[in-house]
């Protein structure tokens, strides 16, 4: 009994990590579905900024919001009570700027509630909501907007990249943590959305119709889950533009980075007793987010539970060839990760002891996100990260 509880364990771990993106990745090779390059449509765009204390990176994102091809047609930034002059900021280049609109919001209520601010405010077709700190390539709006001529598609999100700033000339930042697990991602999300939609979205760069948009409900810290769920769940589908890049400063602290990363699981944690965004009558949707969203959450306690359950199971039967393999194995990938978090303190990045220090670590942030959900920890004001 104690062994088929190890083989369970482990073989959910395999499941979400690499049987599942497996199989999507083969699958939309192999049916290879339609994807037909569309026209991008001829629609209204506001693009909706909110922002708390950016007053370091305002003016920045403005002036990349001034090269985007197409421009926007209108720009409306959503200052959520901030205390270091990011709305003076924003007055100034609005004086210079046709359609670029500043809404003050105090006190600071958070994001989900400055992006039904912007979004009622907006008078486009397609609201494209963006993070302060979030960088977009010339070409972005053009490529993201692009999949909404499929009548079917109401949500769009980008590629998510993180980079550090050497001089003036943003570099994507290669082999760390963070862009490990972007590009991952972004491979997952490819072929999911290939296949027909996908249940990830990145707030930083999310599109959606104006007459598919529902107000955000109080409470909902992850807001681009919760807009792409309730789309997929409404019976629309929420599609991954690639060519759609966005970039933003990697965290300079990796404490305030786990902070984020805690919040944010914390958020997906509660988003699942919410009945609205579960596709019960899209089996096939619902699959993928159980597979891809749901057991993310879990991974860490099956890892617990499975190793501790395959220590026991050693006790009581020493001579137990696959419990003793397996619990090697387990530990072996303990090991690799203390090496790579090691490796991580002396700044340098060994690719496998790496990845396993991610894994590990991401793995103790849910945690740790778990007992913020037991304990009632609020997070829906989020703590702004140092870049």
């Amino acid at each position: 009994m104690i062994a088929l509880f190890v083989l369970a364990c482990i073989g959910l771990q395999l499941f979400h990590y690499v049987i599942y993106p497996g199989i999507v990745i083969i699958a939309s090779r192999i049916l290879r579905p339609n994807r037909n390059d569309f026209a991008a449509p001829d629609a209204r765009i506001s693009l909706i900024i909110c922002a708390h204390n950016e007053a370091g990176i305002i003016g920045e994102k403005l002036a990349n919001c001034a090269e985007l091809n197409p421009l926007p047609n209108e720009v409306i930034v959503v200052d959520d009570g901030s205390e270091d002059g990011t709305g003076t900021l924003v007055r100034a280049a609005m004086e210079q700027t046709p359609n670029w609109y500043l809404i003050e919001r105090s006190p600071r209520a958070g994001k989900a509630a400055a992006m039904n601010v912007g979004a009622e405010a907006a008078s486009g077709d397609i609201l494209v909501f963006s993070d302060a700190s979030e960088m977009y390539a010339t070409d972005a709006i053009a490529y993201l907007t692009t999949p909404f001529a499929d009548s079917k598609v109401a949500v769009v999100s980008g590629s998510h990249r993180k980079s550090f700033v050497e001089g003036s000339v943003a570099k994507e930042l290669a082999g760390g943590s963070e862009g490990m697990y972007w590009r991952y991602e972004d491979l997952v999300r490819r072929a999911e959305s290939d296949l027909g939609a996908t249940v990830a979205t990145v707030g930083s760069m999310l599109a959606i119709r104006r007459d598919a948009w529902n107000p955000i409900p109080s409470g909902v810290v992850n807001d681009d889950a919760w807009i792409g769920m309730t789309t997929l769940t409404r019976g629309m589908d929420v599609r991954y533009a690639r060519h759609a890049i966005g970039w933003e400063d990697a965290s300079q602290s990796v404490r305030e980075e786990r902070g984020r990363r805690r919040r944010i699981s914390a958020g997906r944690l509660r988003l699942l007793t919410r009945r609205e965004i579960w596709p019960l009558n899209r089996p096939a949707v619902l699959a993928a987010f159980i597979a891809h969203k749901v057991l993310r959450l879990f991974v860490p306690l099956l890892f617990v539970a499975g190793l501790a359950a395959n220590v026991i199971a050693v006790i009581l039967d020493p001579t137990d060839r696959l419990m003793v393999g397996l619990l090697a194995l387990q530990l072996s990938a303990i090991a690799l990760a203390i090496i790579g978090a090691i490796a991580e303190r002396h700044q340098k990045r060994w690719r496998i002891p790496h990845l396993f220090f991610h894994v590990m670590s991401s793995s103790l942030v849910t945690l740790l996100a778990i007992w913020d959900v037991i304990v009632g920890r609020d997070h829906v004001r989020w703590a702004k990260v140092s870049r």
